[in-house]
């Protein structure tokens, strides 16, 4: 098993992501717009012994990048699991200006010291069709904000992921999977919606014992092709499986989630908190059925 946190802060809630529903997504990215409720829930977290939080790069993510970094404790003490790229944001920019001018205005972002010879390169990566290079630089732009912080892992969004999985593209895994530990000193981790075929490209790549986010809960929500074949593939394999959408967006309550979760192989858990009384029951519940040996 690779060793990671066995409980994630998710990150849904700060910026109202919700599967199910709209209308709550867009409550909770309201509560969280104020970067002291965020620092509220944070610190919570950790005094209940929750040191591991995921973000992905949602553009906001440098203002909370830095709030964290002016905090001593937070600084110190939390455990990054990033998730890049933030797709939504690339897939509208394509949309509207192109691959050329998304990278482009991406790479505004750097700082100017080396910006140049930075553009230029990835933009020679275009020009080339040289896909991982172009991967790369974005990586490095996503993971910017998150300097001097501790990121633990680096995973790869589950929509590339099932790309790379579509076009049997392996290089392009190997080579992400050799640059985060390289370049980061990171664990790469791999994010799916498809883990049964996923888990097994993995094993032919010759990255039998990887770092992987996917679907596990009671009512089969965003498992593919089915909860029990996805049930069977993780036990069967010998990755590490970082359980989301463990409460099915909401459809299922914390108490119902968790003891299903005990009957599984499942040690590694992302939860999302929306308040403090939710955080009291969920962190008990999930100590009761999650946190063992």
């Amino acid at each position: 098993m690779i060793n990671i946190d066995q409980v994630i802060l998710g990150d849904n809630q700060f910026f109202g992501v919700n599967h199910m529903s709209q209308d709550k997504g867009k409550e909770t990215y309201e509560q969280f717009k104020d970067l002291a409720e965020i620092k509220r829930i944070l610190d919570y977290a950790l005094s209940k012994g929750v040191k591991g939080v995921m973000f992905s790069t949602h553009p906001s993510i440098g203002q909370i990048c830095n709030m964290i970094r002016e905090e001593q404790y937070l600084r110190e003490n939390l455990n990054f699991y990033v998730n890049v790229p933030y797709i939504i944001k690339y897939v509208s920019m394509v949309t509207e200006m192109g691959i050329y001018e998304t990278i482009k205005t991406t790479l505004e972002s750097q700082k100017e010291s080396g910006r140049l010879k930075f553009m230029a390169k990835t933009l020679g990566n275009v020009v080339t069709l040289n896909h991982m290079g172009i991967l790369k630089r974005l990586i490095d732009v996503e993971l910017a904000p998150f300097h001097d912080l501790n990121v633990k892992a680096v995973f790869l969004h589950n929509a590339l992921c099932d790309l790379i999985l579509g076009y049997n593209m392996k290089d392009i895994l190997l080579s992400y999977d050799d640059y985060i530990r390289r370049q980061y000193h990171a664990i790469p981790g791999y994010g799916t919606l498809n883990y049964v075929s996923f888990a097994d490209f993995l094993n032919k790549c010759g990255l039998n014992k990887s770092l992987v986010m996917t679907a596990v809960n009671k009512n089969g929500f965003l498992m593919n092709p089915s909860r029990n074949k996805v049930t069977e593939a993780i036990e069967k394999n010998k990755h590490t499986v970082l359980a989301m959408a463990t409460l099915a967006s909401g459809s299922i309550m914390p108490q119902e989630a968790y003891e299903y979760l005990a009957t599984t192989e499942i040690k590694n858990v992302v939860v999302g908190l929306s308040s403090r009384k939710h955080a009291d029951e969920t962190f008990e519940i999930i100590s009761r059925n999650i946190l063992r040996g």
